[in-house]
C-alpha cells in the first residue's frame, strides 16, 4: 500500500461492509500503510459516519443490509462536502449489469473482492495525488486572493494620488488666473501713472510759460523809455 500522504495530509478512508472481519482487516491494512481508516458495518451506520467524518474515500460493499451500496452512494453524493469524495465499490458481483448500476449510482471505481489488492492501492495512490494537487490549487487560490487584495489597495492609492494631482492642477489653474488678473491691474496702474506724469509735465510747462510772460513785458517797457 501507499505511504502516508507526502504533504502530511493523512488520507481518510471509510470502509463499509457488513462482513465485520473483512471490514476490520481492510482497515488494519490501510492503517499499516499510513491511512486514517475506520469501519462501518451497515448502510445506515456508513451514512452517519460519512456525514460526521467526511472522508476522502469511501469503500462500500454493495450487498449491505438496510441500505444497499447503490443507495448509500447516492445519499453520500448529496451530503455537503462529499460531492468530490471518491467512491469505490468493493463487491463480489462481477457482472456488467452491477458495474453499470455502480456507475449510475455515482461510484468512481468498481472492484471485485477477489481482485488483486494492488488495484485498490493504485486507486488510493491516485487519490493522494488528487488531494495533493487540490492542496496546491487551494494555496494558489489563496495567494491569488491576497494578490488581488494588494492590487486593490494599490489601485485605491493610485486613485487617491490621481485625485490629489487633479486638485493641484485645479489650484494651478486658479493661480494662473489670479496672476493674470494681477498683471492686468499692474498694467492699468502703469497707464494711470503714465497719464499722471503727462499731466504733471503739462502743468509744469504751463507754469513756466506764465512766469516768463511778465519778464518779457518789463524788458520791452525799459527799451521804449530809453
Amino acid at each position: 500500500m501507499a505511504d502516508a500522504n507526502p504533504r502530511n495530509r493523512t488520507l481518510q478512508v471509510l470502509v463499509v461492509d457488513d462482513n465485520r472481519d473483512a471490514a476490520d482487516s481492510l482497515c488494519l491494512l490501510l492503517r499499516m500503510s499510513g491511512y486514517d481508516a475506520r469501519p462501518a458495518y451497515n448502510g445506515i451506520e456508513g451514512l452517519e459516519a460519512a456525514r460526521t467524518s467526511r472522508p476522502d474515500c469511501l469503500i462500500l460493499d454493495i450487498g449491505l443490509p438496510g441500505l444497499d451500496g447503490y443507495t448509500l452512494a447516492r445519499r453520500v453524493r448529496q451530503l455537503p462536502g462529499l460531492e468530490r469524495a471518491k467512491l469505490v465499490a468493493l463487491t463480489a458481483y462481477s457482472d456488467e449489469a452491477h458495474a453499470r448500476r455502480a456507475r449510475e449510482a455515482g461510484f468512481d471505481h468498481y472492484l471485485v473482492k477477489s481482485g488483486h489488492p494492488s488495484e485498490l492501492e493504485r486507486i488510493l495512490k491516485m487519490l493522494e495525488e488528487v488531494i495533493r494537487l487540490a492542496s496546491q490549487t487551494e494555496q494558489l487560490a489563496r495567494r491569488n486572493v491576497a494578490l488581488a487584495g494588494e492590487a486593490k489597495e494599490l489601485l485605491k492609492e493610485m486613485k487617491q494620488d490621481l485625485h490629489a494631482v487633479k486638485e493641484d492642477v485645479a489650484l494651478t489653474g486658479e493661480t494662473r488666473e489670479l496672476l493674470q488678473e494681477v498683471k492686468e491691474d499692474i498694467r492699468e496702474i502703469k497707464e494711470e501713472v503714465k497719464e499722471l506724469k503727462e499731466e504733471l509735465r503739462e502743468t509744469k510747462e504751463s507754469g513756466d510759460d506764465e512766469d516768463a510772460s511778465p519778464a518779457d513785458g518789463r524788458d520791452r517797457s525799459s527799451r521804449d523809455g530809453d
